[in-house]
């Protein structure tokens, strides 16, 4: 019997749905295929057992928002699996500023509901109206207030997840400690599903800050790069501090958060750096600049996550065309997206810019890109393959959790 068969005789017809009445995110067809949204945990457990038994190939997924992301093609897959309506919150411990939820909890469902308690999870990713909490953590989509609270695994305290096999895993808790053997958390974090279908997470929380103000520098190339070496230089205690690129020029884009005093305080020593400079500074406005960045930044039909030495951030940018792009770099880590406008010389650009990162210890990622783009979309050729691969190994040995959609095929 088809995987839809089985699916529809184990959960209902209601929960397995086929592909093309779900393709409004979705760039590429799938002929044939359906979508399963078990609901509760114990239904996914059995789902992947029936798919482990069977031998089929799962792409596990949340509202799929970034299937297109990383080198998963459709047509090798057997089943589609979402967590979607897994979606519930477990549990709110207030006050330890720690919650457990479902991995296919919206994001935005997610900081409405705690922002009644006065905090928040301190990532900003792409589709933030449409993504899933479990999805954010699977790509490590974290954002650029990542300046001050860290990366999403550094936010994830714990996790459960569905094994190749249907088994069910739990690690990590309410609080922080040390570990021994894999750090689940960390492993799970930025995997792409490849090792395990995330089914609840444990976050750690923050306080929703009083004040919150962002400032925009404005000029030259270099007075911009003499800036952002002073932001580092000086200890800047930003939320946020990104070099933002598009073609008419470059800006450096700063967001403080906290009490009223302490934000006037920031505001006033980078706006001396700026004088300093040479730049001119504007105050724009707070949620909507940022939101509306990384809705440009998502919307573009090419994307690639970039990490480089952040003196070599401009350098990369003036590589590329006069127009037609748009770029956000974290100024302490130089870690960004660059989202580009699709042209006939495509394939050259993104090697040229791939060519730079690798020269200056860094890399190029192609989160997505159309099908004319037939450059490896990571890219990689560092000396970790082979433990990412025996990782894979252990976890999935027979290669069913996504398969091909991460590093080096894995």
């Amino acid at each position: 019997m088809s995987p839809e068969t089985i699916f529809q005789s184990m959960l209902g017809s209601d929960q397995v749905v086929p592909w093309s009445s779900l393709n409004d995110a979705q760039r590429e067809p799938a002929d044939g295929l359906s979508v399963v949204f078990p609901q509760p945990v114990a239904q996914l457990s059995a789902v992947v057992r029936t798919c482990y038994d069977q031998r089929w190939r799962m792409l596990s997924c949340g509202q799929r928002t970034k299937l297109h992301w990383g080198g998963a093609p459709l047509k090798t897959i057997d089943v589609v699996i979402s967590t979607a309506r897994l979606n519930h919150l477990v549990e709110h411990w207030i006050d330890d500023f720690t919650i457990r939820l479902e991995a296919g909890m919206g994001f935005a469902d997610l900081q409405a509901t705690i922002q009644e308690q006065g905090q928040f999870w301190p990532v900003d990713p792409l589709y933030d109206q449409q993504a899933t909490v479990g999805g954010i953590v699977a790509t490590a989509d974290g954002g650029s207030l990542r300046q001050r609270y860290g990366s999403v695994r550094d936010t994830v305290i714990g996790v459960q997840f569905v094994r190749h096999d249907g088994e069910v895993v739990k690690a990590g808790g309410r609080v922080v400690k040390n570990v021994a053997g894999y750090d689940l958390m960390k492993l799970m974090t930025g995997a792409y599903g490849t090792l395990g279908i995330l089914s609840q997470i444990t976050l750690r929380l923050y306080p929703v800050a009083a004040e919150s103000q962002t400032v925009v520098l404005s000029g030259g190339a270099d007075a911009i790069a003499t800036a952002m070496v002073q932001v580092r230089l000086q200890g800047i205690t930003a939320s946020a501090m990104d070099l933002i690129g598009i073609g008419s020029g470059l800006r450096l884009a700063g967001r403080f958060q906290g009490v009223a005093a302490g934000v006037e305080e920031q505001l006033q020593r980078f706006q001396t750096i700026a004088k300093q400079a040479g730049l001119t500074s504007k105050a724009v406005e707070d949620g909507p600049f940022w939101s509306s960045l990384a809705h440009r930044l998502g919307s573009q039909p090419v994307l690639c996550k970039v990490g480089l030495l952040p003196t070599q951030l401009i350098p990369l940018l003036q590589r590329l065309p006069p127009s037609g792009w748009l770029g956000r770099l974290h100024n302490a880590t130089g870690l960004g997206l660059i989202a580009l406008a699709d042209g006939p010389d495509m394939v050259n650009t993104l090697a040229a810019l791939r060519s730079h990162c690798a020269a200056h210890k860094g890399y190029l990622t192609i989160l997505q890109a159309p099908p004319s783009v037939t450059l490896e979309p990571w890219g990689y050729s560092g000396n970790a393959l082979e433990m990412m691969t025996a990782i894979k190994q252990q976890f999935d040995p027979y290669k069913l959790l996504n398969p091909c959609r991460f590093v080096g095929g894995i």
